[in-house]
């Protein structure tokens, strides 16, 4: 399977039938429900799916719908997913990759939808807030969510919860487990790691943002898959080396660091490097440009950055839990 992002005009006439073809089977088959599935608004959306050449299928497709069309916000809609592959989590990428093109094409913008009333707690987990009442949409009860752009100060938010949720776990780790070595990692080694690491990054941004962001490459669909593809990398029990060439964002062993003095020098130089960024990245160009070459996932955007961000340091508090564990 590919992924395909085009308009209407663009769409070979095969890529045409197997996304139509998905959606007469999910809207219209599926759901017992007659009604004209293809609308005027195919013809104004760019049209996401994954697509297998060879045969001529896909097993997820969405719409993305231009600001001022549905609503004053640009807007997914005809989300859906074969019956063979639900609950293997394409529904979830599908949609994390359609909030992506939309933060390419629309950037700063925040995204609307009419989401199916069963499906609220699914689009929560993807950052959608209610708004309204429900409403019959084809006699299937409906409801507007809006996702608001995420921007500067609400992923420096979602850093610091995620930071403060590790701290908790840190902070309750038995002594014996808090020192280790650069081979055999310790909590101190941990906190170590995730404090060279937010520096280095935040260093990085400070020296891009320097760039004209008109200037850089933008997006595409192969950046959006490198940015899901580490972002999921991390959420799982996968277990990292340090991906540098130098080794740079390993702890030495001779490293005796003062806990409570490290956790508020990282807290401080964060508060720094945001404030200073806040300044520079109003340009929203910004959020539809390559940013960052991860060393193992490749460029990625600078939502995904933060996304990566936020990431790390949870899937570092999984490592943390595992010191806890018992040895055999």
């Amino acid at each position: 399977m590919i992924w395909v992002e085009k308009t209407l005009d663009e769409l070979s006439s095969r890529e045409l039938f197997a996304a139509l073809r998905l959606r007469s089977e999910v809207f219209v088959v599926e759901q017992d429900c007659v009604y004209l599935d293809l609308d005027d608004k195919d013809a104004q959306s760019i049209h996401l799916f994954n697509y297998d050449p060879k045969h001529h299928k896909s097993e997820a497709v969405v719409r993305l719908v231009p600001p001022s069309i549905s609503y004053a916000e640009p807007s997914i809609g005809r989300v859906a997913t074969s019956i063979e592959r639900r609950g293997s989590g394409l529904g979830q990428e599908l949609m994390e990759r359609a909030i992506r093109s939309c933060q390419r094409h629309w950037p700063g913008q925040s995204i609307r939808i009419s989401a199916q009333q069963y499906l609220i707690h699914f689009y929560e987990g993807l950052g959608f807030e209610v708004e309204g009442d429900g409403y019959l949409e084809d006699g299937i009860p409906h409801i507007e969510m809006l996702r608001p752009h995420v921007g500067l100060s609400a992923w420096e938010n979602h850093w610091d919860e995620a930071t403060n949720a590790f701290f908790s776990v840190l902070d309750a780790l038995p002594e014996d487990k808090m020192n280790g070595s650069s081979s055999v990692w310790g909590g101190l080694q941990i906190l170590e790691h995730l404090v060279i690491s937010e520096r280095s990054l935040l260093t990085y941004l400070s020296k891009k943002s320097l760039a004209i962001p008109e200037e850089l490459p933008l997006t595409n669909l192969e950046t959006d898959g490198n940015g899901w593809m580490l972002i999921q990398a991390l959420r799982s029990k996968k277990r990292w080396k340090d991906p540098t060439d130098n080794q740079s964002l390993t702890p030495s062993d001779e490293y005796n660091s003062d806990k409570d003095l490290l956790k508020k020098q990282w807290m401080d130089f964060r508060a720094q490097s945001f404030e200073a960024l806040g300044e520079i990245l109003k340009n929203p160009t910004w959020w539809s440009v390559q940013v960052f070459p991860h060393p193992v996932a490749g460029r990625i955007s600078l939502a995904d950055v933060f996304g990566f961000g936020q990431a790390h340091i949870l899937h570092h508090i999984h490592q943390l839990h595992r010191l806890m564990e018992p040895q055999e």
